[in-house]
């Protein structure tokens, strides 16, 4: 495949087949974040007076726990070296007093059965923190508030009202976006909460999921990769008696409170540093008030057809096709370290970046003292991982990652990894880095966006700073404190939570599964294309070819397109599909979870139906089977899935049809947050 970013060289968006596209190079060097010493501050915990602030209850809703969360803007400082604490946006819930919220705070944990509900009040301020691109679908028009925000609960199954779709926003204006604002004008999140102010929304968690580690975002059209980049994130932790008895109990698992089971929350940013403005002239310009310590968001694009369709130049502030950061945020800090006793500990990973990959491992530091400490020595790997659960809960069987010649983890964004790591054995004392090298764009990658101290093309890059994307965080072993514990002792199958039903099929391990007969199968494609300013568009469609023809590909359908995933309730399906892009796609399911069937590469001159098939079907990975609902999908590669849509029942209130499709409104996209935006998402309608 070509270089993702060079110009497109051959094929033509009109033209039937796979265009393996190229993405374009900002008119403006890239903005580096000034150097940060790395591994300088300790891991902010989940909780605690110097942790991520957790969301407590103010009341009981009928039989909901209830909680008030604020979206504000507040300073946080990410690093003791950056000259001030930086600008974001976040959750402040009530037990947190007004200037006091923190980077990622709002941590909700619930129990499986016990619904949750929340009042949300929009308090963003009218200008944002970041540049707002107003050609995209959706972002308010330059020189308006560009305030719009929403709720997702990323992988909860909540009734469409309370799923915070894109058409969902609301604002301190007390303006609605069209999925909830009906005809007659009536605010259909008063469904829920007739008393709602202006300015507030109301959302309804059933938490009849098993155990797992979810996370909620900002989900606003026009404005979700900069709202999440800007902060508007937090982690939603279920937990249920099969984790606290049979897992924690019986096999020796930390629960998910306990001081052994560590949340580790990634995201990559950039900062403004002292030269940003001479690096990048506009800055000031599309970021008024911006100032040193803030978050920076790459703007400038050039036009990647100028020379064969397309004279408009891009905006600026343009939409990227990624953006990707050169420093290392976890839990909400730059480059933190981690203590650890010589124990068995439970690591719930979260890749919350906006479009980076991860395949974090452990390895050794060169050495115990600056600035050895703090790169890693690649040939001396540290504890290997055993993987219990992803985003759906615990797995079907364990399954061992990153040692001799084991599998290793890959964490796309949205993906999460429950893991057992053992220290028992490495001695006090030591030092290791929790290290990544995967592509950026994945799977190809470019050395523009791998910042480490030998890559020549990341020159502000130096040992024992950041920008470093490689070196996540650093772990501390330190002496034992009090007993031993039981070891962990798992079963080597038939680890899945019964609470969460029953599968769809049967998998077996390193076996594909046969489409079930009868099931329907709907085959879609990912695409790739331009938009009317030339720039690089990436979509979801099917297998019908769009008439007339556009610049945004064969396939290609944009999100406001009318509904083609449209079902009726309690439907099965099994989904087929084929990636036509030169992208690995995290496909994230509202509503749903899935089972991955199969993977099988096809010929890349697809012009509709069935493809040319040019392989046999392989299996999902060991740590892919069971439930799924953010699925990577491979170029080249159809990829089938399997899904029941069920509807959350018993509800305490009467679900309204979405203003805008009719039905109960959800939707299935990319989550690289700038493809989601531009325009990789499309509606899924049940009836």
């Amino acid at each position: 495949m070509p270089d993702r970013r060079r110009f497109l060289q051959a094929g033509t968006a009109l033209g039937a087949g796979v265009m393996f596209g190229a993405h374009w190079k900002s008119a403006w060097a890239y903005a580096p974040s000034p150097n940060l010493a790395k591994f300088i501050q300790p891991l902010r915990d989940v909780g605690g007076p110097n942790g991520i602030p957790v969301a407590a209850s103010d009341g009981v809703s009928g039989s909901a726990v209830h909680y008030s969360i604020a979206l504000e803007q507040f300073q946080d400082q990410l690093h003791p070296q950056l000259p001030n604490a930086t600008r974001l946006w976040g959750y402040r819930p009530s037990n947190v007093a007004t200037g006091a919220a923190r980077h990622l705070g709002g941590v909700i944990v619930a129990q499986r059965g016990t619904p949750v509900r929340i009042t949300a009040t929009n308090s963003l301020p009218a200008q944002h923190i970041l540049p707002v691109d107003a050609t995209i679908m959706g972002a308010p028009a330059a020189g308006q508030p560009a305030n719009n925000a929403t709720i997702h609960l990323h992988g909860g199954f909540v009734p469409w009202i309370s799923d915070g779709g894109p058409h969902s926003w609301f604002n301190p204006a007390g303006q609605y976006g069209q999925s909830v604002v009906d005809a007659t004008g009536t605010i259909l999140y008063k469904a829920l909460n007739p008393s709602l102010a202006p300015g507030q929304a109301e959302y309804f968690y059933p938490n009849g999921q098993g155990a797992r580690l979810m996370w909620y975002h900002d989900h606003a059209i026009g404005t979700t990769r900069l709202n999440a980049y800007a902060g508007l994130a937090s982690a939603y932790v279920v937990t249920d008696d099969y984790e606290n008895l049979t897992m924690s109990v019986g096999y020796g698992v930390p629960g998910p409170l306990d001081p052994r089971t560590k949340y580790l929350i990634f995201q990559d940013k950039t900062f403004v540093g002292p030269n940003t403005s001479v690096v990048d002239p506009t800055w000031s310009t599309v970021a008024p008030g911006s100032r040193p310590g803030d978050l920076w968001y790459e703007h400038v694009a050039m036009n990647a057809r100028a020379k064969k369709w397309v004279p408009l130049p891009p905006p600026d502030p343009s939409a990227m096709p990624e953006f990707f950061g050169d420093t290392i945020l976890v839990n909400g800090t730059v480059s933190p370290y981690l203590e650890v006793e010589p124990r068995q500990y439970r690591l719930r990973l979260l890749n919350a970046c906006n479009s980076r990959f991860l395949n974090p491992r452990l390895v050794f530091a060169k050495g115990l003292t600056p600035p050895a400490s703090t790169e890693p020595q690649l040939n001396a790997a540290g504890p290997a991982f055993l993987q219990i659960g992803n985003e759906c809960g615990f797995l079907p069987a364990p399954v061992m990652l990153n040692g001799p010649k084991q599998p290793m983890l890959l964490l796309a964004p949205a993906e999460r990894a429950d893991l057992i790591v053992d220290f028992r054995n490495v001695p006090v004392g030591s030092l290791l880095i929790l290290y990544s090298d995967a592509a950026a764009p994945f799977p190809t990658g470019s050395a523009l966006n791998d910042y480490h101290p030998a890559n020549p093309k990341t020159p502000n890059s130096i040992p024992g700073s950041s920008p470093n994307t490689r070196t996540l965080l650093q772990i501390r072993v330190v002496a034992l404190t009090g007993g031993a514990d039981a070891p962990v002792s798992l079963p080597a199958t038939a680890m899945q939570n019964p609470l969460d039903g029953p599968f769809l099929v049967q998998q077996v391990p390193g076996v594909p599964t046969a489409v079930p007969p009868g099931v329907p199968v709907r085959r879609l494609t990912l695409n790739e294309g331009f938009d009317a300013y030339g720039r690089l568009l990436q979509t979801l469609g099917t297998d019908v070819p769009v008439q007339p023809p556009t610049l945004a590909g064969v396939f290609a359908r944009a999100y406001d397109d009318p509904a083609t995933e449209v079902v009726n309730r309690g439907a099965t399906e099994v989904w087929e599909i084929l990636n036509l892009t030169a992208d690995t796609h995290p496909i994230h399911f509202h509503l749903v979870n899935v089972q991955i069937l199969s993977r099988q590469a096809f010929k890349t001159n697809y012009a509709g139906g069935p493809p040319a098939l040019r392989s046999a079907p392989i299996a999902p990975d060991a740590n892919e089977m069971g439930w799924k609902e953010t699925v990577r999908m491979n170029p080249g590669e159809v990829t089938r899935v399997i899904m029941k849509f069920d509807l959350p029942g018993g509800l305490p209130f009467v679900v309204p049809p979405s203003a805008r499709t009719g039905g109960n409104e959800y939707v299935w996209h990319c989550h690289i947050l700038e493809h989601e935006e531009h325009d990789m998402m499309r509606p899924l309608v049940v009836n």
